[in-house]
């Protein structure tokens, strides 16, 4: 039976933030080289090429591009892979995974990296579970545990089972254990019925992140962690977690005076 030909397209824009903190001249050096290091090229690549793998993509393309003194872009040309498909629907429009790292010093003390994943997929494959091949959980805590991450997902176009009438909602929830124990996740749209939209925002509970960055400097107080955590909150963040972290539903908008 010839295969029909839906309209769809996901994608996932994955904001990762990661602060280093440094208190002279000569840490601030060691910082950047271990940031090189855990942030570099060939391994963000490696995630895309695995990226690509869990939502049953082929890659057609790529490039990359580094940047002075700081920064890498790379693209990936994807379309779906026709090979794991015997019946439903498929689209062969061409998509695309980019990554991007960005460097930013404005609190003082603190060097924090942004990186940016952007995963466009016509595939049938639910874009939302690339979420761990990015944050590696089940892995040592080196690539990547950030602070701070946001999650903006976005279908256009309509999934489909065996009918139009079968309409699919792919699952945009957290179910990871680990991951619900290390961070308190909001999600920013609980209050609209809208399955095409849904955005997140997640930050390292507050024990842990004292933990983490206590067992890595012993000179940051823990005053100075409470200022980042803040400014965390204040610069990529416009909700803020009720008490009850652990419902993924609550949502408690706060006016910050920036």
């Amino acid at each position: 039976m010839k295969k029909k030909i839906s309209n769809v397209s996901s994608t996932l824009i994955i904001n990762t933030y990661e602060g280093f903190y440094y208190d002279n001249a000569k840490n601030l050096e060691n910082i950047q080289k271990h940031i090189k290091t855990k942030y570099d090229n060939k391994k963000l690549i490696k995630i895309a090429h695995e990226i690509s793998k869990t939502i049953n993509t082929e890659i057609l393309n790529e490039s990359s591009h580094n940047f002075e003194p700081f920064g890498d872009s790379s693209a990936l040309l994807i379309q779906a892979n026709l090979k794991l498909y015997n019946s439903g629907s498929l689209h062969l429009k061409e998509s695309h995974i980019t990554f991007h790292t960005y460097i930013e010093d404005i609190l003082n003390n603190f060097i924090i990296i942004r990186l940016e994943f952007h995963i466009c997929s016509c595939s049938d494959a639910n874009v939302f579970h690339s979420v761990e091949n990015i944050i590696q959980l089940n892995k040592e805590l080196n690539l990547f545990t950030p602070d701070v991450f946001t999650l903006d997902y976005l279908r256009r176009g309509s999934k489909y089972g065996k009918s139009h009438m079968d309409i699919i909602n792919d699952n945009c929830r957290f179910n990871n254990e680990i991951f619900l124990n290390l961070y308190n996740v909001t999600n920013c749209t609980a209050e609209k019925s809208i399955f095409g939209t849904q955005n997140y925002f997640s930050i390292l509970k507050d024990e842990i992140m004292h933990d983490k960055f206590s067992g890595l400097s012993t000179d940051i107080t823990s005053n100075q962690i409470y200022i980042y955590r803040d400014f965390l909150f204040r610069s990529y963040g416009d909700y803020k977690l009720s008490s009850d972290a652990s419902n993924l539903d609550c949502i408690e908008e706060v006016k910050h005076n920036k």
